[in-house]
């Protein structure tokens, strides 16, 4: 069991390398990555209200939430340090904090009425634990939007439960997950589907490659 938590922690740095080092340039490789069309803008825009309180896991350089009403508390959390710091020069208003989301939520940022989890459960090895780490800090009747990486049979590059990508300097694994097991997963967590779509997500440049997510609406209580 240690090999494999520090297995993972091995990984994880690996992926927040990565992404720290392509930090600078993220803004403006983000449309070659991401083909998420307007999900998450169509989400926020029927959730969201004047002093909510948004948790953003994986938030990267906020993009997603930047833009958002002066009167909604912002916390976001990500693996990268060079990420937050443009996240904080882009919503100063908001907290940012390097956080892992394998980990629970620190109690001190409180409860949440909605969270995005978008393109960064790729590398979550416990999708029941880290659901339920999330809807530990969703009020009754939040809303969360997240992504995973979806294993469909006959859907290429899909097939297998995980996959082996090439970082700058190690190779990392990408788990995908059946609709089946993400529905008994949010189940697990106490948390209920509202809407489900299977769409685009990111792309794998190197092989010309668009890797498809599952995008799930799920609400607490």
């Amino acid at each position: 069991m240690a090999d494999e938590v520090d297995g993972g922690r091995s990984e994880e740095a690996a992926v927040a390398r990565v992404y720290g080092e392509i930090a600078s340039a993220y803004e403006v490789l983000y449309p070659a990555l991401h083909r998420y069309g307007d999900r998450v803008e169509r989400f926020l825009a029927d959730v969201l209200k004047p002093g909510m309180r948004v948790l953003d896991v994986g938030c990267g350089p906020a993009l997603h939430t930047r833009g958002l009403d002066a009167s909604v508390d912002v916390v976001g959390l990500d693996l990268a340090p060079e990420m937050l710091e443009l996240a904080k020069r882009a919503r100063p208003s908001g907290t940012w904090r390097v956080h892992s989301y394998t980990d629970p939520v620190p109690e001190d940022l409180g409860v949440f009425d909605v969270v995005l989890v978008i393109g960064c459960l790729d590398f979550c090895d416990d999708l029941p634990r880290v659901l339920g780490h999330l809807g530990r800090v969703m009020k009754p009747g939040a809303r969360m939007l997240f992504t995973v990486l979806e294993r469909r049979p006959g859907l290429e590059a899909h097939e297998a439960s995980t996959r082996r990508a090439r970082t700058a300097d190690t190779d990392v694994t990408l788990y995908l997950w059946s609709a089946e097991e993400t529905a008994r997963a949010v189940e697990a967590a106490g948390l209920r589907v509202r809407d489900y779509a299977h769409g685009p997500g990111w792309e794998l440049m190197a092989e010309e490659r668009v890797m498809w997510f599952g995008w799930w609406d799920v609400t607490r209580g």
